[in-house]
């Protein structure tokens, strides 16, 4: 019997289904990627799963935001208070 593999959105704290997987998004990051240290905010392109509400935010001309280290970031819409 074969399983249905789900991907959810990658924005923290979204459950809905990514109807967009993979796809490489520009990006605001706000610490450095060896070892997540604050720094200048600077774009960066990810590969990310995107739900089609997320989708529909950026292009009304929004950017996700991004803080983290080694691959394990956490993607937000507003500028995290804890960075």
């Amino acid at each position: 019997m074969s399983k249905k593999e789900i991907f959810t959105c990658d924005i923290h704290g979204c459950t809905n289904e990514a109807h967009l997987k993979q796809i490489p998004i520009q990006v605001i990051f706000t610490t450095e990627q060896t070892e997540g240290c604050n720094v200048e905010p600077y774009l960066s392109t990810v590969t990310m799963d995107i739900c089609e509400e997320h989708m529909k935010y950026l292009l009304t001309g929004h950017y996700i935001f991004a803080n983290g280290a080694q691959g394990f970031n956490e993607y937000n819409l507003t500028i995290n208070s804890t960075t």
